[in-house]
């Protein structure tokens, strides 16, 4: 039987993110990753709070959540390179949100928080492989990107380096509390962990382990694909309500995405893939002869309101905490999450940016 301070079901970026924060403050931290695919390395790693809030719920206490986590990103991106000798791509270029028709300018123009409005020879000029069928466009200089899967190794090598403990390919199936506190949990092995805090960070799967009325957490499969990058390919991420396009360091443009609810395969659709790449080749003409490189999918773990799910579990036991629900922007909320949750059980403060995603508001509700 091992025992930790805490320990962290799941293994993708909030987990891990989580995880690395602990270790580094000293505190005796498990990870416990079940395997598999996670979301984490079915994301693009877009980082734009810019162009996320309007389209995708969470209102107003999620937009600062996630501009704070950027401003966290550009710390923790050069720290995290160098303690694990990981290139992360971290890519502060900025990213370009155009516009082919007015019902898209008026899509974008609702959403762009905080991009600077651009017209049609503008956009050219920020990014002259475009289609001269643009009309229009927004800049957001700040927002950028990063490789999740990348970060996700980079986590996982630092967190042992920091004396943390990773446990990969077992699953937790249950929470065990005694007298109203948590006292560790139970794989799915039969293997018994003690610890005084269990973070639950487990992407869409909760079942048996989160105490949340059904319907609060549930799947939205993502499909993706990876185009190499050619002559004439995009400088920076361009997003479109067709497909977003995100330049990666190793030679690969991704592509993506697609949103199917309450899909729990991960097997990719013809039609739907082949619609994304029309997009993006539609935005990029140029691009209309490159390989195709991979094709994947994901499953975004989504809430009804669109925000997520982060704080001590309202209804206990002592001890118990959930960071569950990101949805699209999970790598964009990891080190915001991370911090708030490491403040929570180091010092059992809550902090103010989190008040607004904890799950008695799903009773609130009355989500079933």
């Amino acid at each position: 039987m091992k025992t930790s301070d805490v320990i962290i079901a799941g293994g993708g970026v909030i987990g891990l993110m989580t995880g690395w924060t602990l270790a580094r403050a000293g505190v005796s931290v498990t990870v416990i990753d079940a395997g598999g695919p996670a979301a984490t390395d079915a994301a693009a790693g877009m980082l734009s709070p810019s162009f996320e809030q309007a389209l995708h719920g969470g209102g107003g206490a999620l937009s600062a959540l996630s501009e704070e986590s950027l401003r966290r990103w550009r710390e923790i991106a050069p720290m995290l390179s160098e303690a694990s000798g990981v290139d992360l791509d971290f890519d502060t270029g900025g990213i370009l949100a155009v516009a082919f028709d007015d019902f898209e300018a008026a899509a974008f123009g609702a959403d762009a928080k905080g991009g600077e409005p651009l017209d049609r020879a503008q956009v050219l000029e920020v990014e002259p492989s475009l289609s001269s069928c643009v009309r229009g466009g927004w800049f957001a200089k700040n927002d950028g990107q990063i490789d999740p899967r990348r970060v996700r190794a980079a986590l996982a090598r630092t967190l042992v380096n920091e004396g943390g403990a990773l446990i990969r390919g077992k699953r937790v199936a249950s929470v065990q509390s005694e007298n109203g506190k948590v006292t560790g949990v139970v794989l799915g092995n039969g293997e018994r962990h003690t610890a005084r805090h269990v973070v639950i960070a487990t992407g869409a799967r909760v079942d048996g382990v989160a105490d949340l009325p059904e319907g609060a957490v549930f799947p939205v499969k993502g499909e993706a694909l990876a185009i190499e990058r050619i002559s004439g390919s995009p400088k920076r991420v361009i997003r479109t309500s067709k497909a977003y396009l995100c330049p990666k360091a190793d030679g690969r443009i991704v592509i993506g995405a697609t949103e199917v609810p309450d899909d729990w395969s991960l097997n990719t659709d013809e039609r739907r893939v082949g619609n994304l790449r029309a997009g993006a080749m539609a935005v990029i003409p140029a691009l209309e002869d490159a390989p195709e490189i991979s094709r994947w999918a994901g499953l975004r773990p989504a809430t009804c309101d669109g925000a997520p799910i982060i704080g001590p579990a309202p209804e206990g036991p002592d001890g118990l905490h959930y960071a569950l629900g990101h949805y699209r922007n999970g790598v964009l909320l990891a080190p915001a999450t991370a911090d708030a949750l490491a403040a929570s059980i180091q010092k059992g403060r809550l902090s103010p940016t989190i008040t607004a995603f904890s799950a008695a508001r799903f009773t609130r509700l009355g989500v079933s």
